[in-house]
C-alpha cells in the first residue's frame, strides 16, 4: 500500500516541479525509504549474476557488453537491464582496476543515474560510483555524454587517469579539461563520452566561447576556418562531486569573463585613500557590515574623508567617487584578512576560496577592493577587470538536462537543493558502521588559553603514538600552530593553500603512528587517510580542530577526514570566546558569558550557553547566505522569464 502511494507520488513529481518540491519536502523520509528498498532489490539481483560473470573470458564479457547495449537501444526503458548493467560494471571494475564495487556503491551509482544526490560518508568510494552512473546513462542515451565535475584540478586529472581503464572497459571514452590546455585539446576533450573537469573550468569555457566567436569576423571564419578549436560542450548529464560546496557554498559568487578596464589603477588615489582610511574612526565615521562584507560611510565620515583627501580629488577619473576608494580601503583594512581571505604570492594578491581553502589565481575582488588590498600590501595596483559575460553556478548547472551529485553533508541544505536545482537527496548507508566519536567542545575565555590547551592536548595524545590531524580555520592559524609545535620540538607537517602541491603525499602519510598533520579546510581532498600498523588498536586517529568554520556543514566535512570505513577515531573542537567566528555573534550574550566565567581563566567553560552561542552564530550565517542565494536565484529566474517573453537580449548580459 505504501509503495503504491509512493509510486503515485513519484508520477506526480515528474509531472509538475512545483508539486515535486512540496511532496518531497513533506514526504522526504518515506520517499527515501522507498527508493532505498528498490535499490537494494536491484543490487541483490546484480549480486546473483556475479557468479555467472566471474568465469567468463574477456571476449565473452565484451560480448555481454555489446548485447546489453543492443538490448538497451531496442527497449523503451533500461529499468529491466539495471541488475545486469550493474553486475557487468562491477565485474569490469574488478578486472581493470582490481576494485570490486560494494553494494552501497552500486546503490549510490543508481542514485546518481536517476538524478539524485547520493549522500555518503567520506571514504565510502564515491569516485568509483561516477563512471558506473555514466555507463547507465550511456545505455539509456547512446549519443549523450556525462560531465564529472570534481572539486579541484588535481582530482580531475587523477580521477580521469584512474578511472579511464574502467570507462574504456565499459565502452566509454574519457576526456580531461584542466587549466593550461591548448585550445585544440580542450575542444577535443569535450567530445568524449565522459569528461572530467572542475566546475569553474566548464563555466568559464562556456563564457569564453561567445567572446571568441564575437572576435572572429565572418571573413576570417571563411578564409581561416578553425572548427577544431570550437568549444561545443554538451549539457546532457552532470555528476558534481562535493555538490554542496559547488552548488551551495559557491553559488553566491558571480562568475564573469573580463578584460582590463580602459582606466588603469590609479596608484596615488589608492595610496591616499589608504592613508585616509587609517585616520577614520569606527563608529564615528563608518560602520562595518560583516554579514555583507561591506562598509557603510556615515555623513561625518564622508565629510572627513573629503577634507583629508587634499589634492587627490583632482586625479579622480570621470564618474568615479572619492568615497568608493575610501570604502574599499576600509574593507581592505578591517574585513579582508591576509592568510585568511587571501595570500601574497610572487608580488600578487591571490584569493582563497573559503569553502575549500584553495587558491583562486586570476580572480579579483570587485569594485576596487582588490586594488585596495594590493596598495595595503605594498603592491602597485593592477587594472580592474570588467566582466563581459557573467553567470552563476545556479544558472549554469540548471542548463543540464539531468543533474546529480555526491557528498557527505547534503541533508542540511535539502530544501535549497530541491527548490533551486530540483535535486532530491538519498542517504546511502555506510559499508561499515561508523566508529567515529565526537567529543564535547572545549571552550575557553581567550585564544591564549585555548592555544595553550591545544598544545598540551597534542603533546599528551602524541605521547600515546596516535596520529593527530589538526584542523585550522585559516592559513594564518595553521602557521601559528606550527610555530608553537616547533617550540615544543614536535615534528609535524603543514598543509595549507601555500603548499597544496604536496597535498596527496602529506594526507596519504597522515595516518602513520605518531604523525602530526596541521591542515586548513581544503574540501575534496580525494585521498584516504589510511591507518598505519597498530594505530587502530591505540584508538585510531585523533582530530583536533582549533576553530569552528562558518557553516556547520564544513565542520562535518572536517570530521569526515577521519574514521573512514569503520576505522576508530575521536574528534574534538577547541574554541574561545575571542574566535573570529564570534564577530558575527550577539555581543551582549558573549559579554555576559565572559563576565560569568571571569574566575575560570585557563579552565574550559562547561556551560551549555557557550555551545549554543557558537551554534547560533553558524545558524545566523547560514540564514544570511541562504537569503543572499535566494535573492540571486529570484533575479536569475526573472531574467529567464524576460528572455522567454523577448524582453531580454543577450547583449544585456554584458557587464
Amino acid at each position: 500500500m505504501v509503495e503504491c502511494t509512493i509510486e503515485r507520488m513519484s508520477a506526480l513529481m515528474e509531472c509538475s516541479p512545483l508539486i515535486m518540491n512540496y511532496l518531497y519536502l513533506i514526504f522526504r523520509k518515506p520517499w527515501q525509504s522507498y527508493h532505498l528498498r528498490r535499490y537494494r532489490r536491484i543490487v541483490q539481483r546484480a549480486g546473483e549474476l556475479e557468479s555467472e560473470l566471474t568465469p567468463l573470458s574477456e571476449g565473452d564479457l565484451n560480448q555481454r557488453l555489446k548485447d546489453i547495449h543492443s538490448r538497451a537501444q531496442a527497449e523503451k526503458t533500461i529499468s529491466p537491464l539495471l541488475p545486469q548493467a550493474l553486475a557487468l560494471g562491477r565485474e569490469v571494475s574488478r578486472r581493470t582496476l582490481n576494485m570490486r564495487h560494494f553494494d552501497v556503491q552500486l546503490m549510490g551509482a543508481l542514485a546518481l543515474y536517476e538524478g539524485c544526490i547520493a549522500e555518503m560518508d567520506t571514504g565510502e568510494g564515491k569516485t568509483l560510483m561516477a563512471p558506473l552512473a555514466a555507463f547507465l546513462h550511456r545505455l539509456e542515451h547512446v549519443d549523450r555524454c556525462t560531465h564529472i565535475v570534481t572539486a579541484n584540478e588535481y582530482l580531475a586529472a587523477r580521477d580521469a587517469d584512474w578511472m579511464k581503464p574502467l570507462c574504456n572497459g565499459l565502452g566509454l571514452s574519457v576526456g580531461l579539461v584542466v587549466p593550461g590546455q591548448n585550445a585544440s585539446d580542450r575542444a577535443r576533450a569535450y567530445q568524449y563520452d565522459v569528461v572530467y573537469a572542475t566546475a569553474k573550468d566548464i563555466v568559464f569555457d562556456s563564457l569564453r566561447e561567445p567572446l571568441r566567436q564575437k572576435k572572429t569576423s565572418a571573413v576570417d571564419s571563411i578564409l581561416r576556418p578553425r572548427n577544431e578549436l570550437r568549444l561545443e560542450p554538451k549539457y546532457d548529464f552532470a555528476i558534481v562531486d562535493e555538490v554542496d560546496s559547488v552548488l551551495i557554498d559557491q553559488a553566491r559568487s558571480p562568475l564573469s569573463v573580463g578584460a582590463e578596464s580602459s582606466i588603469s589603477g590609479q596608484y596615488e588615489l589608492y595610496r591616499r585613500a589608504n592613508e585616509v582610511a587609517g585616520r577614520l574612526v569606527r563608529g564615528t565615521h563608518y560602520r562595518l557590515l560583516h554579514d555583507d562584507r561591506s562598509v557603510e560611510m556615515k555623513e561625518e565620515g564622508q565629510a572627513e574623508a573629503r577634507r583629508l583627501a587634499g589634492s587627490a580629488l583632482r586625479l579622480l577619473p570621470p564618474s568615479h567617487k572619492w568615497q568608493r576608494y575610501v570604502t574599499c580601503s576600509l574593507a581592505a583594512r578591517h574585513i579582508y584578512k591576509r592568510d585568511q581571505h587571501y595570500v601574497v604570492r610572487d608580488g600578487k594578491i591571490v584569493l582563497i576560496d573559503e569553502s575549500t581553502g584553495r587558491l583562486l589565481p586570476g580572480r579579483q575582488l570587485p569594485d576596487g577592493i582588490h586594488q585596495a588590498l594590493e596598495v595595503q600590501n605594498g603592491i602597485a595596483p593592477s587594472a580592474e577587470l570588467r566582466g563581459n559575460y557573467m553567470t552563476t553556478f545556479q544558472t549554469f548547472f540548471r542548463k543540464y538536462e539531468k543533474l546529480s551529485g555526491m557528498t557527505g553533508t547534503a541533508s542540511i541544505s535539502a530544501g535549497e537543493f530541491m527548490t533551486v536545482y530540483n535535486l532530491a537527496i538519498l542517504p546511502i548507508p555506510s559499508n561499515k558502521p561508523s566508529r567515529r566519536e565526537l567529543l564535547p567542545d572545549a571552550i575557553y575565555r581567550s585564544r591564549k588559553f585555548k592555544y595553550h590547551a591545544i598544545i598540551d592536548a597534542i603533546a599528551c595524545i602524541h605521547a600515546t603514538g596516535r596520529p593527530l590531524l589538526i584542523g585550522t580555520g585559516s592559513v594564518l592559524v595553521s602557521e601559528q600552530i606550527s610555530q608553537m609545535l616547533q617550540q615544543k620540538n614536535l615534528d609535524h607537517e603543514v598543509l595549507n593553500a601555500k603548499n597544496h602541491s604536496r597535498e596527496a603525499d602529506i594526507i596519504a602519510q597522515a595516518g602513520q603512528a605518531g604523525r602530526i598533520t596541521v591542515i586548513t579546510n581544503m574540501a575534496g581532498r580525494g585521498v584516504d587517510i589510511k591507518l598505519g600498523p597498530g594505530v587502530a588498536e591505540k584508538g585510531g586517529m585523533y582530530l583536533l580542530s582549533t576553530d569552528r568554520l562558518s557553516f556547520r556543514r564544513l565542520d562535518f566535512q572536517l570530521t569526515g577526514r577521519v574514521g573512514r570505513q569503520g576505522d576508530p577515531a575521536e574528534c574534538r573542537f577547541f574554541l574561545s570566546l575571542r574566535d573570529e567566528l564570534l564577530r558575527y555573534g550577539n555581543r551582549k550574550k558573549i559579554s555576559k558569558l565572559r563576565r560569568q566565567t571571569r574566575s575560570l581563566r585557563a579552565d574550559s567553560i562547561e556551560l551549555p550557553t557557550a555551545v549554543r552561542i557558537f551554534d547560533g552564530v553558524q545558524k545566523h550565517i547560514d540564514k544570511i547566505t541562504t537569503k543572499q542565494r535566494r535573492n540571486i536565484f529570484r533575479g536569475e529566474k526573472h531574467r529567464e522569464k524576460l528572455k522567454e517573453q523577448g524582453l531580454w537580449e543577450d547583449w544585456m548580459d554584458l557587464r
